[in-house]
């Protein structure tokens, strides 16, 4: 069996909130670094002179899946009220299955919109779609 990566949702604590099950896309890892190059008025080059991040969306697709559709509206009523909009997080995603605090990539995120659901008549599994402010605290 392959090594799959977990993403995984910290309050600032930090304590697991949530572990976000078969995720299908993210946009992260992000570079989100602004860079300022200085370039001298008589001669050739310049400096690059690194600033501070940036606030960006981070966005993660994922499947719930359930035995019917009382389990799934369960499914989603937990998330709901799981993941609360303008509440502080820690997102972090592993890079490999090592469990060292190295092995994975940390975000300072907070839910700032809706989350989006697939208009589907499965009633076993539902396509999500949740969009973090990252860097936003």
């Amino acid at each position: 069996m392959a090594w799959v990566p977990l993403f995984r949702l910290y309050s600032t604590t930090p304590s697991l909130i949530y572990t976000f099950p078969i995720v299908q896309y993210t946009n992260a890892p992000h570079s989100n670094k602004k860079t300022v190059f200085i370039e001298g008025m008589r001669g050739v080059g310049g400096i690059v002179v690194e600033g501070a991040e940036e606030a960006w969306d981070l966005e993660i697709r994922f499947i719930l899946f359930a035995a019917d559709y009382a389990a799934l509206t369960a499914l989603i009523a937990t998330l709901e009220s799981t993941i609360v909009s303008n509440t502080r997080y820690y997102l972090r995603i592993q890079k490999t299955s090592a469990t060292t605090p190295e092995s994975y990539f940390e975000y300072k995120v907070k839910r700032i919109s809706p989350i989006e659901y697939s208009e589907s008549l499965r009633n076993d599994f539902l396509e999500v779609r949740i969009t973090f402010r990252a860097n936003a605290w």
